[in-house]
């Protein structure tokens, strides 16, 4: 009986987390290591293709800043780019002598390398930091939340729902709309496992975005490795660092 009224006691808790609740644990979950490496590749398809453009890239994560290093298709490959949280991201550009340029905050509205991935979700950041939460129900073994984005801060999705898993505390899939709550862009995400590295953070090995604004237009993104906790240095998340290649 002990046992039982345990059980449930959990059970009780996992649904009884408030907007705000749910909001601290998935920030906290999708920081839980000390830095990040992803070998992943993306693929974009046209509406009706069997196949689509392929992308190579490595990810770097530590703590709210991201290197980005493209390394194919060839005319692609050597560009990158380094994100300091959601208001600030630079392009390494070898074509122009390996210039470094700031990119305008219009280019979080806009999406990476002509995808449907939008740019401000590759940029990380606390979704408590510029997002009012409103939690409208489970599903599943997910929390939904409604999101609102705060007065005085920017992004191409004014209003977002997330379906959040009780169990890794991480986004499974996200809804992005417009102010009138209108679905403009979907993303999915499977076969979660936890990283290399690390005994509490998971990750996905594979993403969905469907732009309904583009008549279903379609990018995957497929992890071939995560692994975590690699020792990665602070040089690495620098201007200099995006330059030189580290």
């Amino acid at each position: 009986m002990k046992k039982i009224l345990l059980l449930l006691s959990i059970a009780g808790a996992a649904h009884a987390q408030s907007a705000g609740e749910v909001l601290k644990l998935l920030d906290q979950a999708r920081h839980d290591f000390n830095d990040l490496t992803l070998e992943s590749k993306m693929t974009i398809y046209e509406p009706g293709a069997a196949t689509g453009r392929v992308v190579t890239f490595t990810t770097m994560v530590k703590g709210d800043k991201r290197l980005i290093r493209f390394t194919g298709p060839p005319d692609v490959r050597g560009m990158g780019l380094l994100t300091e949280g959601r208001d600030t991201m630079y392009a390494l550009l070898p074509a122009f002598g390996n210039r470094i340029r700031r990119m305008g905050t219009h280019a979080k509205n806009q999406s990476f390398m002509g995808s449907d991935v939008p740019n401000e979700d590759l940029a990380g950041g606390n979704y408590a930091d510029a997002f009012t939460p409103k939690l409208v129900g489970t599903e599943g073994n997910s929390w939904v939340v409604e999101l609102t984005l705060m007065p005085g801060k920017e992004g191409a999705f004014p209003k977002q729902k997330l379906w959040v898993d009780k169990t890794s505390h991480q986004i499974v899939k996200t809804e992005f709309m417009n102010d009138k709550g209108e679905s403009l862009l979907t993303m999915t995400s499977g076969g979660w496992v936890k990283d290399d590295g690390s005994s509490t953070h998971w990750s996905p090995r594979s993403i969905t975005y469907v732009d309904h604004a583009r008549n279903d237009h379609k990018t995957t993104v497929e992890m071939a490795s995560v692994k975590a906790n690699q020792g990665l240095s602070d040089d690495v998340f620098t201007q200099r660092g995006l330059q030189r290649g580290n």
